[in-house]
């Protein structure tokens, strides 16, 4: 069954828009800012850990200032943490940013303005500049030959589950290294001999830092993964009305569907490149798979051009 909206039939098929200049340009742009945030990120733990074994070191080698020592170093640990914090917030929300404007560009559907502020032709140009990656072809499984808008549903509902196992996978190795952290710091506890008052805070405040960033990343990543399935389940829930009647699913809604996952986005946890490109193959075979059985399904109902 063919589209009959002029418009859709004048849209340049999503296979074919994410991979011009302009569209590989903002991938190139968006994969950057990400991951100058992650690099902020990682820079700011790996610095709260410095800080707080530092105090840690300092406070058990001079017994005399020992609470001084570890009550100041905790503090400054603390804030540091906290306010390290808002760079990487800042190029989180710039990448956001631009892989909205490549989703609209490419999907055909209008920006929602109120939701996003549109990135400068500069901040695109001199992030993609600094592009060193291979990432920037074929994003999106190719949802030819469904009919818009089920192609934009299968390309969303594939950016939903990306990374969705990632983020379990990633919080469980962070509560491990909390756990390790734990038991780190009543085996310096005990071994130095501390009473419980030395203990208290030349080793728990200057850990109460890497600690609040452990958990912050567990509940950051379980908080992700499950928003991600939960609007991957409203994206099939459209999917299953279009396919029983095609005029039922609009641009309107994929429209809220993109307002959501820019607000997965915006507040998306961390994860680390290394286990992100450590996944990639798994991750791409399963978004391919996915999208070929909505495609087939589509097919079954004649929902194709």
């Amino acid at each position: 069954m063919t589209s009959g909206d002029p418009a859709a039939a004048a849209r340049i098929p999503i296979a074919v828009a994410q991979n011009t200049d302009h569209s590989r340009r903002l991938l190139a742009a968006q994969s950057r800012l990400y991951t100058d945030a992650k690099r902020i990120h990682d820079g700011r733990l790996i610095t709260v850990v410095f800080l707080a074994v530092a105090s840690i070191a300092v406070a058990l080698a001079v017994p005399e200032a020992r609470q001084a020592v570890g009550a100041t170093g905790g503090a400054i640990t603390f804030l540091w943490s906290v306010l390290g914090s808002s760079r990487e917030k800042r190029r989180r929300r710039e990448a956001a940013n631009v892989q909205e404007e490549f989703d609209t560009h490419v999907f055909g559907i209008p920006t929602n303005e109120f939701a996003v502020d549109r990135p400068s032709p500069t901040l695109v140009a001199e992030a993609a500049a600094r592009y060193k990656g291979n990432r920037t072809k074929d994003w999106y499984p190719d949802p030819r030959p469904v009919i818009y808008p089920l192609d934009v549903l299968i390309c969303q509902r594939s950016n939903l589950g990306w990374g969705s196992s990632v983020h379990r996978l990633y919080a469980a190795c962070l509560l491990a290294a909390l756990l390790g952290l734990i038991f780190s710091g009543l085996t310096v506890t005990a071994l130095a001999g501390l009473s419980l008052v030395d203990g208290l805070i030349a080793v728990l405040v200057p850990l109460l830092s890497p600690a609040r960033e452990l958990i912050e990343g567990i509940r950051a990543n379980y908080e992700s993964s499950d928003t991600k399935a939960k609007a991957e389940s409203k994206v099939l829930r459209l999917w299953q009305r279009g396919m029983e009647d095609p005029g039922a699913v609009t641009a309107e809604d994929c429209r809220s569907v993109q307002d959501r996952i820019l607000q997965i986005r915006q507040s998306n946890a961390h994860i680390p490149d290394w286990l992100d490109n450590m996944r990639r193959d798994r991750n791409e075979s399963v978004m391919h798979q996915s999208a070929q059985h909505l495609k087939e399904e589509a097919v079954h109902h004649g929902r194709t051009t």
